[in-house]
């Protein structure tokens, strides 16, 4: 039997078109005869080989497909071992690479079920390694979106208050970043919830939660974007605190959380906020810091866009210490920033009309 397959799978990765075609039929039809065990025992190794190249990867990506779809609920012994191999899938620079990353873990969500996986990779989410927890909660939000995202509501809020440790909490937290990211505007059916699910991050006593915690706000909130600002107003507080308390990486992700909350929210408050936050982003645009720098254009952008803004304001508080700190030779010469400096200047003009 091991052989057949091996004969089969051969043919598949190397044959002609038509020897392919046949091969992937009869491993297709014969999936539940050959039994989960030896056919992933044949192909996951030949996934994981290091010369794989990228046409091979698609069509053993293509017979994974095939069988997880044949095979059901017997593949329930192997998710491990599957989701070992396809989560590094999931952080591939190759797009392609990650849209097929995506679609395995989905099938084999809708194949296995949610019990199975989130058993399989529970111990994944406090693992001291970041890399397997940032695979580990990307593969989470992948099986959120496959099987619907309220099914998976209540093992994350568990996880994202668990006592135990940090990192699993840390990695709550990522998982609905990783949602919001994936799944875009389809998680607004859900955004109060997610919200609540992740908000007492903002006070964890780990800096890196507190980080993740305002990035996944950020996230939810570019998501809902223009919706949901009610389903920010518990956060809307610990932010701000937050933003007038932190410094460096910390204060980064505040900033960049109230930089897409703000415009969501009515004019008037809207433009409240931006006076609030306006001192902190005008003390940061002397930070010798690149990310830094990003964020806080991207915030003074989305300030100035909101309704509530007046040019007047803009005029006389804004741009001058814009001008004198983002308009020199360093910036232009910045690769990185440069794009965000033309846009955050286009934004400006757009509210204060080019003679200024």
């Amino acid at each position: 039997n091991e052989r057949r397959i091996m004969a089969l799978l051969l043919k598949i990765k190397s044959g002609t078109p038509p020897q392919r075609k046949t091969a992937m039929r009869q491993i297709t039809d014969k999936a539940r005869t050959f039994g989960a065990g030896p056919l992933f025992n044949q192909i996951l190794p030949l996934l994981m080989s290091p010369t794989l190249e990228d046409q091979e990867r698609h069509l053993l990506v293509k017979v994974i497909d095939r069988v997880l779809y044949k095979l059901d609920d017997l593949v329930r012994p192997f998710v491990h071992r599957i989701l070992a191999v396809i989560e590094p899938l999931l952080i591939d620079e190759d797009y392609y690479a990650r849209v097929e990353g995506r679609e395995i873990i989905s099938n084999l969500a809708k194949a296995a079920g949610l019990a199975t996986m989130i058993a399989t990779m529970r111990p994944d989410i406090d693992s001291p390694d970041e890399y397997t927890r940032n695979t580990t909660s990307r593969a989470f939000a992948v099986v959120a979106s496959a099987l619907g995202v309220p099914s998976l509501l209540p093992f994350l809020k568990a996880v994202c208050q668990s006592r135990k440790s940090w990192q699993a909490r840390h990695t709550g937290i990522k998982v609905v970043q990783q949602i919001a990211l994936l799944m875009g505007c389809a998680v607004l059916p859900y955004i109060r919830e997610l919200v609540e699910i992740v908000s007492h991050g903002l006070t964890d006593d780990m800096q890196k939660v507190r980080i993740i915690t305002a990035l996944t706000l950020a996230a939810l909130a570019e998501a809902a974007y223009p919706y949901g600002i009610e389903s920010f107003d518990s956060v809307i507080r610990p932010l701000w605190k937050g933003a007038l308390e932190h410094h460096g990486k910390a204060l980064a992700a505040f900033l960049k959380a109230i930089g897409y909350v703000i415009p969501l929210m009515e004019e008037s408050y809207a433009s409240h906020y931006t006076r609030l936050v306006m001192p902190v982003l005008l003390r940061e645009f002397h930070s010798p810091d690149e990310e830094m720098k990003k964020i806080v254009l991207k915030v003074v952008q989305q300030c100035v866009a909101t309704a509530g803004v007046e040019p007047d304001y803009i005029r006389k508080e804004i741009l001058p210490e814009f001008f004198r700190n983002f308009w020199i030779r360093r910036m232009a010469l910045d690769r990185r920033n440069h794009k965000q400096v033309v846009e955050t200047t286009e934004e400006l003009a757009n509210k204060v009309g080019c003679s200024d």
